[in-house]
């Protein structure tokens, strides 16, 4: 697919074949992001284990990644996947907002722009060496698939060819809106995309919630359809929301923790828990628990 370069308007802001996935998981684990030295090692580490405290940005509801629990308390796979690294820290999970109440915006948090606000991010972000530059990815936890979706009202889209030159709604900054703008994924180990979406008109929001709500306004409404995860629109569709999927997936690509680079104590520490919670079957446990099948193994 070789269509023209992808439009974008802002509004407030299946599968790779087993050898491919296996390779992508070789490379990761034979290479390292930089660490680089905006902070003396162990800054942040001491930090954590003084407060008693790990921090990270209050979450959007993105199902089955992240949802609210009949508590109003935050649950999901990622947040079950942090609050085990808190625990086999010895610490206690705490979600921070901005000053203002505001929650964080994905841009802020893939800028590596944290200002001290918070520790780490479990939230399916993506190791590209662009971020690497600004933030460091000790371990992979899972694997990302990413799939088209419209209202189910919709005829005219059947396959994601079809969803060229529509208005497709995305995260900014994620990696749904690169693969819309046919960015380079950039990922050590994983080849570039075949993009089956040409000359997009690409709507951003700032947050997950915002994207799924324009979608629900009906077919064409606002937007024509979106890009995410396929966990996350399964569990939509599986709460009522009126979306359906279009044809196979379009990508498949490795998540990894974010920590800011610096601190090699707290990056190696995250390391080894991630590393024991793959070896000891917790996370395949988790993935099971949310997806009803294992996310976090390559194959």
């Amino acid at each position: 697919m070789n269509g023209g370069s992808p439009h974008t308007s802002t509004k407030g802001e299946l599968n790779p074949v087993k050898r491919l996935l296996v390779a992508v998981a070789l490379a990761l684990a034979a290479s390292s992001f930089p660490l680089a030295d905006p902070s003396p090692a162990g800054e942040v580490l001491d930090q954590i284990r003084s407060t008693g405290t790990l921090r990270s940005p209050a979450p959007d509801i993105w199902p089955p990644q992240v949802i609210k629990n009949e508590k109003g308390e935050y649950d999901g796979f990622d947040v079950e996947v942090l609050r085990e690294v808190g625990r086999r820290m010895g610490v206690k999970v705490e979600y921070v907002t901005n000053p203002d109440g505001s929650t964080v915006t994905w841009d802020e948090e893939v800028s590596g722009n944290w200002q001290g606000k918070y520790d780490i991010v479990i939230g399916g972000m993506t190791p590209t060496k662009k971020r690497a530059e600004h933030i460091a990815f000790p371990a992979t936890y899972h694997y990302g698939i990413g799939v088209l979706a419209v209202h189910r009202d919709n005829t005219t889209i059947r396959t994601p060819a079809d969803a060229s030159r529509k208005r497709i709604g995305a995260l900014a900054g994620s990696q749904y809106e690169n693969y819309l703008k046919k960015v380079p994924p950039g990922i050590v180990g994983v080849p570039d995309f075949i993009y089956k979406i040409d000359d997009p008109v690409i709507v951003q929001y700032q947050h997950e919630e915002d994207v799924y709500a324009a979608l629900a306004k009906g077919d064409g409404v606002e937007i024509d359809g979106l890009v995410n995860l396929l966990p996350a629109v399964m569990a939509l569709i599986k709460e009522g929301k009126p979306f359906k999927i279009v044809g196979q997936p379009l990508y498949r690509v490795p998540h990894g923790v974010a920590i800011l680079p610096g601190d090699n104590e707290f990056a190696a520490l995250i390391k080894t828990i991630i590393d024991e919670m793959h070896a000891d079957g917790t996370l395949k446990t988790i993935s099971m628990k949310w997806y009803d099948f294992d996310l976090t193994s390559p194959e």
